[in-house]
């Protein structure tokens, strides 16, 4: 099967120009403004944007909604970001729409990977004549190529942390104000769970947008029950609530989603299928086996919190094999101080791509905060290394190399590349 096309995107750097919607305004104006016919979710957030997404999604799709999802990072492909019902574009629909964004381009300065996916997106999901479509931003939200929507359904900001430092800010309230770059006037918005500079940011934001605002209260959130089938919660007069993803941050998670339905009008039965249909893989996930592999996402300080207070709550008093990958501009030493008190051994490696911390430089890391390590050259030696041991594995860090271990533990074929 020729893969040629995908180098169209795979190919091209990361930022390809200044900061601006410039070069993104220009690329749509020439494909027609597809985004322009799209009824938009816009969600913005450091952590829980795809958890968020996976769900809202779900609760329109219940309600009979033909339903766009647009969500990065991939696992094992771009056409994993493109989905509508559930479904990922297919190679010829994802060669189809390519072919015309790669005509678009011409002439321009060239558009990053991000903004050409995103382009491709927008023209698929016109195509498809998808009743909602939801989006979410690849790095911050003012300048995110996803912002050149208009007239968002809803918006919804997910909690927020400190990550992308060197592009969004070095505090909470700067990198705020980049996520609420998504609010637009007079359209709805519905904020997570957050920190308190954070929080007094959005709410700024709105007010001076004349944009109606939900805020998720934490104090609404009640958990009822709990196992690796699940779990069950209350929030406010909505009582007991099924979800199957697991973790009290996807409860939160949960609950901004819960707000975003409500915003959107859907009945209170529709949201409830929703949560309980969600599902996202490699975001606390378990895997059952000899030893069982609990496989998160968690790629920052934010994130490897929220991991820990899983880890602690789903298996009390347990110490795992933690393997890690990460990306070097990531706050990976903040992780490491995070989870190496969880940790028995540790098992290193280094994703693809020039980003990747060196897995020998991880191992010593950790060797560092007691945690005896190895780096380990590839996924079969990593499985190597974890099977001869009982220990529970905890695999983490960066969702470039998880997406291939989760295939290898479920015996799937790994996708065409």
């Amino acid at each position: 099967m020729d893969d040629a096309f995908l180098q169209f995107y795979t190919a091209t750097p990361k930022f390809t120009h200044a900061p601006g919607l410039e070069v993104m305004d220009a690329l749509c104006a020439r494909l027609g403004d597809p985004q322009r016919e799209l009824r938009c979710v816009h969600i913005a957030g450091t952590n829980g944007k795809g958890s968020c997404a996976a769900m809202v999604c779900a609760m329109l799709r219940a309600a009979g909604y033909r339903t766009g999802l647009y969500t990065s990072p991939d696992l094992t492909g771009p056409w994993e970001r493109i989905k509508v019902d559930g479904v990922d574009i297919t190679l010829p629909e994802l060669r189809a729409v390519t072919q015309r964004v790669k005509a678009a381009c011409a002439g321009l300065e060239e558009p990053s990977y991000f903004e050409k996916l995103t382009a491709a997106a927008f023209l698929y999901f016109a195509e498809r004549r998808c009743d909602y479509v939801v989006l979410e931003t690849g790095l911050g939200g003012r300048l995110d190529a996803t912002n050149v929507i208009k007239r968002p359904a809803v918006s919804v900001i997910m909690p927020i942390g400190l990550d992308h430092t060197a592009v969004l800010g070095d505090t909470l309230t700067a990198i705020a104000g980049e996520k609420a770059g998504i609010v637009k006037p007079g359209c709805p918005v519905v904020c997570a769970v957050q920190p308190p500079a954070a929080e007094a940011v959005i709410r700024a934001r709105c007010a001076d947008a004349g944009a109606p605002l939900r805020v998720v209260d934490i104090n609404k959130v009640h958990p009822l029950s709990h196992s690796l089938a699940g779990q069950r919660f209350d929030y406010g007069d909505m009582e007991d609530l099924s979800l199957a993803l697991l973790g009290r941050h996807q409860a939160e998670n949960a609950c901004a989603a819960v707000e975003a339905g409500r915003t959107l009008g859907l009945s209170e039965a529709d949201i409830r299928a929703g949560l309980a249909a969600a599902h996202w893989p490699c975001r606390f996930e378990y895997v059952p086996g000899a030893p069982p592999f609990l496989l998160d996402g968690a790629h920052n300080g934010h994130g490897a919190a929220a991991l820990a207070a899983g880890l602690a709550e789903y298996f009390p008093r347990t110490r795992f094999t933690m393997v890690m990958g990460v990306m070097k501009d990531k706050s990976w030493e903040e992780m490491l101080d995070i989870l190496s008190p969880l940790a028995v051994r540790a098992v290193c490696l280094a994703p693809e791509g020039p980003r990747a911390l060196p897995a020998a430089e991880l191992a010593a890391a950790f060797t560092a905060r007691g945690v005896p390590a190895e780096p380990a050259g590839g996924l079969d030696r990593v499985l190597a290394l974890c099977r001869a041991h009982d220990e529970p594995v905890c695999a983490c860090g960066s969702l470039y190399y998880i997406g291939y271990l989760r295939r290898m533990l479920k015996g799937e074929r790994q996708p065409w590349r």
